[in-house]
């Protein structure tokens, strides 16, 4: 018995073993609902692949060549 009650005074207390679990679930939850959102951004928020970016709102033949001397 004595053995027993010695196990029991290692443990956790129970606070501290529900903050623990808190400091868990709690980050996995706004992952959850911020990645839930993410997917319904709108198509100006949302990242493209690289052969996607061919239909941008740039005129045939410009680019932004110009404007990297200027800085």
């Amino acid at each position: 018995m004595d053995f027993l009650r010695k196990m029991i005074g290692l443990l956790t207390s129970v606070s501290i073993l529900s903050s623990s679990i808190l400091c868990v679930v709690i980050p996995m939850c706004f992952y959850w609902v911020s990645d839930r959102m993410r997917k319904h951004d709108p198509p100006w928020k949302q990242d493209h692949p690289d052969n996607q970016l061919e239909g941008s709102m740039l005129p045939p033949g410009s680019s932004n060549e110009q404007y990297e001397d200027m800085a």
